[in-house]
């Protein structure tokens, strides 16, 4: 009877550590979890002559991590998320464009038959929404204590979702300083935008495989996010009015808390 309580608690002891095995060997294979990310964003402009950075903005971020081990020290991070981006530029060149009655912006081309006011932009905020989804190889530390340390290298691919403006602008015919808030300008920006994703941070562990994390990242943009030229500013001159050419990427500095499973 011994021999059999003993065999007996022997076998649930061992059928308790593999499956605690497997199920530590399932979580660190794959890991997932909910993150939040306050954001300092900005546009960098190529052409500086034309345009100037208008200074950082407060923007924010959210969405769901996962992670794929590739070996011990290295995982594939990468999600889903929700950016509301942003940036500010000053314009040192002359642009102008057309708001009809509705205070909704028209190309030059679609004037004919609109009752529309004439403005010169000055400055320009932009507040854009993406869907990202980013790409990152993740190098993470052995746990020290109840931490553990990770840096992390790769892109950043996002689709654009919709944009707003808040302008500066000279309003015609008087020319007197204005402002025009919450304008729609969607279709003067690219659909997509890249960034190198540079950054690390730490892992505190509260509970078998579950960890807050505390991240820095900065955003490196490498694509343009507003459309090559124009489709509403606009240049003028003798009968000129030709589409402003316009360039500048999105960097920024993201903060991020979260927690994985």
């Amino acid at each position: 009877m011994k021999k059999s309580i003993f065999i007996l608690l022997s076998l649930i002891i061992s059928a308790k550590i593999a499956l605690a095995q497997q199920g530590e060997n399932d979580l660190k294979n794959f890991r997932f979890g909910l993150k939040a990310a306050p954001m300092i964003t900005w546009y960098k402009p190529d052409d500086q002559k034309k345009f100037e950075s208008g200074g950082a903005m407060f923007r924010f971020s959210y969405g769901l991590s996962t992670e794929f081990r590739l070996n011990k020290v290295s995982f594939l991070a990468t999600g889903l998320q929700l950016d509301y981006d942003g940036g500010k530029l000053n314009m040192l060149d002359t642009n102008y464009y057309f708001l009809n009655k509705d205070s909704e912006i028209i190309s030059k081309d679609d004037t004919t038959g609109q009752s529309y006011t004439l403005y010169q932009l000055k400055d320009r905020t932009y507040r854009t929404t993406y869907v990202t989804i980013p790409l990152t190889l993740k190098l993470r530390t052995n746990e020290i204590g109840l931490l553990t340390y990770y840096g992390q290298f790769g892109v950043n691919a996002s689709f654009r979702m919709k944009n707003r403006v808040n302008d500066d602008v000279l309003a015609s015919p008087n020319w007197a300083a204005a402002s025009q808030t919450d304008i729609e300008n969607t279709s003067d920006m690219q659909l997509f935008k890249f960034a190198l994703n540079v950054g690390g941070g730490v892992e505190w562990g509260i509970t078998g495989s579950t960890a807050l994390i505390f991240g820095v990242n900065y955003l490196n943009g490498f694509s343009n996010v507003l459309k090559k030229e124009s489709e509403y500013l606009f240049r003028t001159g003798t009968n000129d009015f030709s589409a402003t050419k316009q360039n500048a990427r999105s960097n920024g500095v993201v903060f991020t808390v979260g927690v994985l499973f």
